[in-house]
């Protein structure tokens, strides 16, 4: 990383004022920077780079044809500084830079898609954080507020993957079910948030303990989700879904065993007719279809076909997997 920057740096002084490469290398340096940033968490590096992306956008004036684009890492690298120091005037140049970067962006650019979300997500989040700061310890709506700001920053980790959103939407899910105790009525929708976003930062890392604990809540959910509650077929396919992860990984069979009652347990929930049937009729197959290449049982391979067969009866053009939501 350190020799990625100091390439950048040297390259950019081979490209003087003038030079007609000089916003490309100046934003070449700016990037590297925010790469190391990630790293190392320097303030130093994020400092350097707004200010060589104000650099590369000076040399990149209305017309130019890569302003868009600089106006936009100026606004991304803001954003990183709010969210370490809290200055609101970073947030509201963040704001105004997209804006200006989505008029450039009209109906038909291949980038408008990328502006408006940068922009809608940079309302958003700050608005929930703002929301959540009117919201201290003790009031009411609090768990209301960090649960909103928790999956508002899951779904842009979703869109652009910095594992700083998922490493803090977690801890704001976990503060969001602390203040929801045993009895509360969110208690379980709470103990699901935690869990699922648990289970995608297993899938980006593979860490064992982060699986391990979204088993445990995706447990401590479906016990609050009896026979009768409206989310119990979603809670039996979380679970099934996250032994599998730990069955795929660990090879323990007494996880895929109670990965298949689940996934039966959950169909039983989903009648002809209803919406999620195809995907648990795929569910319960696939699950079935791995016991088979475990111990070749040919009645599980049998199961299988003619669970695909109605899912694909239902759901013509493609089926899904272990799917999850929360």
């Amino acid at each position: 990383m350190a020799d990625d920057v100091e390439e950048c740096r040297a390259a950019l002084g081979r490209c003087p004022p003038g030079h007609s490469d000089r916003s490309s290398f100046l934003n070449n340096l700016a990037v590297s920077l925010g790469d190391r940033f990630r790293q190392r968490g320097d303030t130093s590096d994020l400092d350097e780079r707004i200010e060589l992306h104000r650099a590369a956008l000076l040399l990149r004036p209305p017309g130019h044809s890569d302003r868009s684009s600089s106006l936009n890492n100026l606004a991304l690298s803001l954003g990183d500084r709010f969210r370490q120091r809290g200055d609101p005037s970073d947030l509201d140049e963040r704001i105004e830079l997209h804006r200006a970067a989505l008029l450039l962006r009209p109906p038909g650019h291949s980038d408008r898609s990328s502006s408006l979300n940068n922009l809608s997500a940079s309302l958003s989040i700050e608005l929930f954080r703002a929301a959540l700061l009117l919201r201290p310890l003790g009031h009411s709506d609090r768990s209301e507020s960090l649960n909103n700001l928790a999956v508002s920053l899951r779904d842009r980790f979703t869109q652009r993957g910095d594992p700083s959103d998922l490493d803090e939407s977690i801890e704001l899910f976990r503060a969001a079910l602390l203040l929801c105790p045993p009895g509360h009525s969110d208690r379980s929708l709470s103990l699901n948030n935690l869990a699922v976003s648990l289970g995608d930062r297993f899938k980006q890392w593979g860490g064992p303990s982060d699986l391990d604990e979204c088993i445990e809540l995706h447990r401590a959910a479906l016990l609050l989700r009896p026979p009768g509650h409206s989310d119990r077929s979603l809670s039996l396919n979380n679970l099934a879904a996250s032994l599998g992860d730990r069955f795929r990984q660990r090879g323990d069979p007494s996880d895929l065993d109670e990965r298949i009652e689940l996934h039966r347990a959950a169909l039983l929930l989903c009648p002809p007719g209803h919406s999620d049937r195809s995907s648990f009729l795929n569910n319960l197959s696939v699950s079935l279809g791995d016991r088979f290449t475990q111990r070749g049982d040919p009645s599980d391979l049998d199961e299988s076909i003619e669970l695909l067969r109605a899912a694909l009866l239902l759901c013509p053009p493609a089926l899904e997997t272990d799917s999850r939501s929360g």
